[in-house]
């Protein structure tokens, strides 16, 4: 695959990373998730989370692909 592919499916992933991570937070701030009692041992932490997390590792992994492929040419 070509570095510039490579450097636009990196981005994609970042962007939807970035979504999967903010979307607890801004639901949070906006009021519409249930609040939590303190000391419950609940966190942001939800599958959607995880996906962000997923999805941002990915990011990383092939834009670290795209720049090796790059630097060989």
């Amino acid at each position: 695959m070509a570095p510039e592919t490579l450097n636009m499916v990196a981005l994609a992933l970042g962007v939807a990373g970035f979504g999967c991570f903010g979307w607890p937070i801004l639901q949070r701030i906006n009021g519409r998730a249930p609040a939590e009692q303190p000391g419950s041992g609940k966190s942001l932490r939800s599958p959607l989370w995880w996906a962000g997390f997923l999805l941002t590792i990915a990011a990383i992994f092939l834009q670290r692909m795209a720049s090796q492929q790059a630097a060989g040419l």
